[in-house]
């Protein structure tokens, strides 16, 4: 196969917040990055469809509160140093945002970009990739990255190939920036974006090093049901003023004692698990649990008039109940990193929500976009330094060769008949949803095992004859892997 090299001091993988920071920062440091992003740039990640909160001390005397709920969100089970890191540091780099162009309205806690629509992340992403381009940052859009390239125990670059093309790559870099985001996507019942598979989990895995955390997986309880899939969120405020109950009549606040409010927020992992269980137990309707607003008089719902039309045609609910259920919202576990951003691997360092350690058990809403923020910004400055101080590495076309010829030899094939892929995902979504998600057991959880071995082998069969399939074949080969993680950990 003929690769094609591109060399940069430092390579991002990923272009949510935390890349895009990354590769402003190394630009201006002046030093040339390259941003890789599996989609298009900017957009088709969970940075663009977050709801828009940056969560900080907005005044000086806020932080320690920040630091304080941060941790009792986290269980306790957070690294304070990186904590105390990213809530000192954000701030300085939310306003510069703002300075940037990004919209918003800041009150004690943080700053909202989300004011007539559902979405913020539209007002998120576009500022910085202007920025980016303003100062000439090289980007390649549509390259999923395979394999990272490691040498006497050091990051050296990563392979990857185009997904319309199939035009392989060679990446030499004096260091690299993980940025590729969690792992929601895997599992059936999510609102993640649909690309996010866990690739960076799977990278730093197959490169040798250790995870942490991967048993804490957050689940958003009010995503809107449709036909059985779970996509878009229902603002948290809504379930406190509907009446919510199952197909029986029973009132699940009364029967869960969800009584601390705003429930869908204070009471999360609670009233996931309270609709995930009258769902499964076949309580439900259509798949979801009903939330009737029809009662409610329409002043009381605290969006602007704009918004209000929004969820109005979006939901309807002022004419039928919506069907909420639980969805895969966020991903706690990942890389550990110190708090400059770099890792136990030398020349890699990492950013955003591929990193672990930073929300212990359980992630205070707003925090995500936050740390991703502070830390791309952090990992970018560290990754310059240590690419400024490298030597050349001569073997790197060689074990470049060697890499590509391993990992796409086994999978390339010349049959017309397309890969089981997307099929396999599938089936592995259902598995995690039902076994490792929610609610789970010592027994859910072995049965995933044993269902995540068996898809694995499976997948060892899988030939690609497009790329297009073989990015399905990576992309459920990276998913598989870090449903062990997560069930391995979990089960511990």
């Amino acid at each position: 196969m003929n690769i094609t090299y591109v060399d940069s001091d430092v390579l991002i993988i990923g272009s949510g917040i935390a890349g895009l920071r990354a590769a402003l920062e190394v630009s201006r440091m002046g030093r040339k990055p390259l941003l890789i992003s599996k989609a298009p740039l900017g957009k088709a990640n969970n940075t663009y469809l977050a709801g828009g909160l940056f969560a900080f001390g907005a005044k000086e005397n806020v932080l320690p509160k920040h630091i304080a709920k941060t941790l009792k969100s986290g269980r306790g089970l957070n690294d304070l140093q990186l904590v105390e890191t990213f809530a000192r540091e954000a701030p300085a780099m939310v306003r510069e945002l703002q300075e940037m162009g990004m919209g918003g309205v800041i009150h004690e806690m943080g700053l909202v970009t989300r004011q007539a629509t559902l979405v913020g992340g539209p007002g998120i992403t576009p500022p910085i990739v202007r920025a980016c381009r303003e100062r000439g940052v090289p980007f390649l859009e549509g390259v999923m990255v395979t394999d990272l390239i490691i040498a006497d125990g050091a990051c050296r670059g990563a392979i990857g190939f185009h997904k319309g093309t199939g035009e392989v790559f060679g990446f030499r870099a004096g260091a690299l920036l993980l940025a590729t985001g969690g792992a929601g996507s895997i599992y059936g019942q999510n609102n993640n974006a649909p690309g996010i598979t866990g690739d960076g989990y799977s990278l730093a895995m197959r490169a040798g090093m250790e995870l942490m955390d991967m048993e804490f997986v957050q689940f958003y309880p009010m995503v809107r049901s449709k036909g059985g899939l779970a996509r878009m969120i229902v603002p948290a405020v809504l379930a406190d003023l509907g009446k919510i109950t199952n197909r029986l009549g029973e009132d699940l606040k009364k029967k869960y004692d969800l009584r601390e409010k705003p429930i869908a927020l204070a009471s999360r992992d609670r009233f996931a698990q309270a609709l995930f269980r009258e769902i499964s137990r076949g309580n439900g309707v259509d798949g979801g649990i009903p939330l009737d607003l029809r009662h409610v008089d329409d002043s009381r719902i605290p969006f602007e008039e704009k918004a209000k039309e929004i969820l109005r045609r979006n939901l309807h609910y002022d004419t039928e109940p919506i069907k909420i259920a639980p969805a895969c919202h966020h991903t706690m576990g990942g890389v550990p990193i110190d708090a400059s951003g770099g890792t136990a691997m030398t020349g890699l360092f990492a950013a955003g929500e591929v990193v672990g350690g930073i929300h212990g058990a359980n992630r205070m809403g707003g925090n995500a976009l936050t740390e991703s923020l502070v830390f791309g910004a952090l990992a970018a400055r560290a990754a310059v330094a240590h690419a400024d101080s490298l030597s050349e590495f001569p073997q790197f076309q060689t074990l470049t060769e060697q890499t590509v010829k391993e990992t796409f030899g086994a999978v390339m094939g010349n049959s017309k008949n397309s890969s089981k892929a997307h099929a396999i995902m599938g089936r592995l979504g259902r598995l995690l949803w039902e076994r490792a998600g929610i609610v789970r057991s010592a027994d859910s959880l072995k049965q995933s095992l044993g269902g995540i071995e068996r898809i694995l082998t499976e997948l060892e069969g899988q030939k690609a004859s497009h790329p297009r399939d073989l990015c399905r074949i990576f992309e459920c080969r990276n998913a598989a892997l870090c449903g062990m993680a997560i069930t391995v950990a979990a089960l511990k």
